[in-house]
């Protein structure tokens, strides 16, 4: 089956693998784990109700992108324990992006770019390799 009958995204992911982070606000930091042109899913301590719009700010690679987003989902993906035996949760959210003005729009279509090239790389590393 093809990817395009069973994927219903418009636009494909990218791993971010957490190199990428940014803040909702200025109180809840984020880790971005991976981006399109259409959304993010993103990680963060606090779950977040599905429709509510909220604007994450991200670094792509030294500039700032603000972008738009409605949750279209959110829950609870993993706990951490620290060494003080205190528990948290880590959730991970996915975001469709709305209303993303065209400089943002042109930092998160070229970091999709970066990304492209460092799978390329990774990709023939590896097959240099076996």
């Amino acid at each position: 089956m093809s990817q395009a009958r069973w994927d219903r995204r418009r636009f494909p992911r990218w791993r971010a693998w957490g190199w990428l982070s940014g803040w909702i606000g200025e109180d809840m930091k984020v880790s971005v784990m991976d981006i399109s042109q259409g959304g993010v899913l993103i990680e963060h301590p606090s779950q977040m109700r599905p429709g509510t719009v909220c604007l994450v700010n991200l670094s792509l690679r030294g500039e700032k992108a603000s972008l738009k987003g409605r949750v279209v989902r959110s829950g609870v993906y993993r706990y951490e324990t620290w060494p003080v035996g205190e528990r948290s949760s880590i959730c991970r959210t996915g975001l469709d992006l709305i209303e993303v003005p065209d400089l943002s729009r042109r930092l998160v279509r070229n970091y999709i770019t970066f990304l492209e090239e460092v799978a390329a790389k990774y990709r023939n590393r590896s097959s240099a390799v076996a």
